[in-house]
Formats: structure tokens, sequence, C-alpha cells
């Protein structure tokens, strides 16, 4: 694969032409804006559209995107101050065949079906970037859980060696993948997705369609029961990843007996590619060390810059010494995606030193263990983008053993979907780490059906986000964790503490 070669190919350019693109997959673009530029960004959301950008419209169970391109399609369906595409600064509009706006000047391509006619180009173009363009890799991640923070760990590693293109957000549904790769430009060398699913196939459609070099799987937990089934449906899920007709390189969390089990089959044989990789704090060839995590007196602490610091060590197994990794994350949790992210960018021929060295300025995600401080003294930690058994027990194991009293300690935990049958059983099993919180605010009814007598001191029952607004403010504390699955809105919880615009989800 290239090296940190920064500059542009000579002889490729930059994107397609739209009658190039849309050529792809036999559709014709009227004559007038066949030898326009393909768009560099692709949005499904009116809300996200750039300047001179694509917006596609879709038609989903709660709304149509048609809506949403401009004022004369709106019918009065959409709220007036939400700016359309068009308003944004749309350069390309795709349209249903027949749902075109009338008096739209921007260019518009129609399709039979946006959403798989667009997944079918983005295929067909991700196979012209690896023939006629620079790309030599791509690599994608999925697991139960730390999906996007360790692609935006790769993100860091690999950007600092290769002309790298990843999605800004967390697209991992088949649409998201497909603007990803849809922005690409020809001349990127890596290209990094994130696959995510909440049934069987999902992941075998987006490995089929964007097959990964290099695939990587964090973890294998109780999420998405309700179409998965059992943890048995999980682990098949999300090893379709390793169907990839392109896999060179396997990765996979050591530290669970089920994907170490499944890994074994990759293990390096002498027979060619392709080879599996282990990572973990047990015995694998990417070894976690003696993580540490620290909060000075309870408070963010990191290079006088008011974050935390995770500490660890990471050695290969066929090397003697092993690297000290740091960088301002949430708990000894987070060093796992850190390290998936310096075991491929080592496979792919950089040093662990390098790795450490592009990590260290590695900051945590908001709504994944950001810790933010209040003008009061008192801290937020913003873990609240999404929580399964696994993540939410994580967190609270780091915040019960921070340097406080308990009476200083508070918790706003929303309730943990699509977990099954046992979804109350899930959320009792946390309950002896609840007890080690002066105070928490338990949000939606499953925390009540989980507790035979919930009523008790310093336990606080919410019906939704504002009801656990006005708990919190009502309360003392010190610290505070905000963490639950994303559709419970606790994010609006952390924005009104922390002064913070609403902001797009």
């Amino acid at each position: 694969m290239p090296g940190a070669v920064r500059g542009r190919e000579p002889d490729v350019k930059e994107h397609l032409t739209l009658e190039e693109m849309f050529g792809l997959i036999g559709v014709s673009v009227p004559e007038a804006w066949r030898a326009l530029p393909f768009p560099g960004h692709v949005a499904t959301d009116n809300r996200y559209v750039e300047p001179g950008g694509a917006f596609v419209a879709l038609e989903g169970e709660r709304t149509d995107g048609h809506r949403y391109i401009c004022r004369s399609s709106s019918g009065g369906q959409r709220p007036s101050e939400t700016p359309t595409a068009v308003e944004r600064g749309a350069g390309l509009i795709v349209v249903r065949r027949g749902k075109r706006p009338d008096g739209l000047t921007v260019p518009c391509v129609e399709l039979e079906d946006p959403e798989r006619d667009l997944a079918r180009m983005a295929s067909a173009y991700l196979e012209r970037a690896r023939t006629e363009g620079c790309l030599r890799e791509v690599a994608a991640v999925t697991g139960s859980v730390g999906k996007t923070t360790t692609r935006e760990a790769l993100r860091c590693v690999l950007g600092k060696r290769f002309r790298l293109h990843a999605s800004e957000r967390s697209l991992n549904t088949r649409i998201g993948c497909t603007a990803t790769v849809l922005a690409m430009p020809l001349d990127a060398e890596l290209l990094l997705l994130e696959f995510g699913a909440n049934k069987p196939g999902e992941i075998a459609e987006l490995t089929e369609l964007f097959p990964p070099d290099s695939a990587l799987v964090t973890e294998v937990a109780p999420v998405h029961l309700e179409g998965f089934g059992t943890l048995e449906g999980v682990l098949r899920g999300k090893m379709e990843i390793a169907g990839s007709r392109r896999l060179r390189r396997f990765l996979f969390n050591a530290d669970n007996p089920l994907l170490r089990e499944r890994g074994r089959a990759f293990l390096p044989s002498g027979r060619g590619l392709p080879e599996g990789w282990s990572v973990g704090e047990g015995k694998a060839d990417f070894q976690i060390q003696a993580p540490h995590f620290e909060m000075r007196d309870g408070l963010p602490a990191f290079a006088g810059k008011g974050l935390p610091v995770l500490a660890f060590h990471l050695g290969r197994g066929d090397l003697s010494a092993s690297v000290e990794f740091q960088a301002g994350v949430w708990g000894t949790h987070m060093a796992r995606p850190l390290a998936f992210a310096a075991a491929l960018g080592n496979l792919l021929g950089m040093s662990l030193e390098e790795c450490a060295a592009a990590l260290r300025g590695f900051r945590a995600l908001p709504g994944r263990g950001r810790v933010l401080s209040l003008k009061d003294g008192r801290f937020v930690v913003d873990d609240a983008y999404n929580a399964n058994p696994l993540s939410l027990r994580a967190s609270l194991e780091t915040f019960v053993r921070l340097p406080m009293s308990r009476s200083e300690k508070m918790a706003v935990l929303g309730e943990m979907k699509e977990l099954g049958p046992d979804a109350a059983r899930y959320h009792r099993e946390l309950e002896p780490l609840l007890d080690e919180v002066g105070n928490a605010v338990l949000v939606g009814a499953l925390w009540r059906e989980a507790f035979s007598a919930p009523d008790r001191p310093g336990r606080f029952f919410a019906g939704d986000w504002r009801e656990a607004m006005e708990l919190v403010k009502g309360l003392s504390w010190r610290g505070l964790l905000v963490k639950g699955s994303n559709s419970v809105g606790l994010q609006n919880v952390v924005r009104a503490l922390c002064g913070e615009p609403e902001g797009r989800p």
C-alpha cells in the first residue's frame, strides 16, 4: 500500500462527472448537466446538506424527504423555519421518478428506487476507484460496542499515513455507507467504513456491496436482540463481515470467548490470506497491558486541558517491548478501540510508536464519554449517545470508582432498548452499581419494570428527559453521569446543563 504521499496523482481527477457516475447504473443525465462533477458530499437529511453537495430525497416511515427539497415541494408538511436542501445550497437533487418538484432549477436526477439504485452505483464506483483511482484499502468496523469510537481512532491513526476518506458521522446503514462511498474522491488511498445492523443479513449486504480488505469486530454483546434473537444470533450477524470476497485481515476482540473461538479460523496458517489478528487484555497478538484511568481530585485533568486521561501499554506478540498510549477518553474500557486502531495501523506499515503519537491527541466524541466541566466546578460525563448492558456497566463501573464520596455522584440513566424478552433482567442486573451512586434518575418504563420494590432512597423515576432534567436541577451532586439509549433523548439533559445549542442529531 502506498505510503505518506500527500499530493494528488497528476492523472487522477478528484470526482467523476454526473454522466460517468449515473452511467455506472445505466441512468442518463440531461445533457446540460452531464459534464458537472459529482458532488463531494451526499446527504439524505436536509439539515446536513453542504453548499454544492447532493441531497437524496428518501421516503421513510415517518417523513418523506421530497418535502424538504425546496419551498414548492413542502406542501405545508414541513416546519417553515427549517431550511430546505436548495436553501442550504444543494448542487444536485436525487428523487424518485415522478416526484421532481415543479420549477426546480438545481440539477435533478430521477431514479426508480433512489436508495437501492444509489447503493448499486456506490458499489460500482468503489470498484472503479480500485482500478482507476488510488484506492488500495477498504477497512470496515462492526461490533455491538465501540464501532464509532474505533472508527474515529482509526481515522486519527491512519490519516497520518494515508489519504483517507471516512464519514464525519456514524453513517453505518446501507444508505449511510452509500453516501460515504459516493462522496469519496478518486485519489483516496484508504476508505474507512462502519457497518451497523439490527437484524441478520444487514452486514452481509453491506459486505457484498462494499467488500473490505480489513475487517474489525470490536465486541459481541446483547444488543438488538429483538432482531437477532440471541447472543449467538448477534455473533453470526457480526461475523457476516468476514465473508468479504476481498478480505485480507480480520481483527477481533480476543477477550470475548465467542469471538475468540470464531477468530481461530483466521489465525495465520501459512496458506495465505486472510489472516486473523486478535486484540485484547488477555493472550492476544496485540496485547493491552496495565490500562489505567485517572481523574485527579474527581475533576477532569489531562495535560492541564480539563480532560480525563487513559493510559495503557500495547505490545505485539512478536515484539519484546510495548509502547505506552495516552488519550483523553473515559474509562479503561476505551483502551480497546484505541488498540484496534493501533493494531491495524501497525499491520499497514506504521510503527506502534507512530500510532501512539497519533492517538495522544484523541478525544472522546460527543455522547460517547466526553467529560464536560461546568462553571460552578461540577462536571458531566456525556455518555448519552447510546447504551446496552455491556457499555452501561462499563461506564457505571468507571463512574463509581472515581475518588469522590458516594453522595457527590449522580447518574441519569435511560432505559436500554431492543433487548427482547429479557430486557427487565438486563436492567435489574445493574442494581448493585446503582446503589454505589448517591442519586440515580432512571428514565423509561423498563426501569420500573425491572425492580419489584423500586421506591427507595436515592432512586428516582422519570418518564422522559424533561422530567429527568427537573430532578437533576433539584438534587445535589458534584459529578453527573448521563447515559441511555439514543431514543430516550438524554443528550438534551447534557445540552441544557452545559449551555450547548440543541444542534443536529
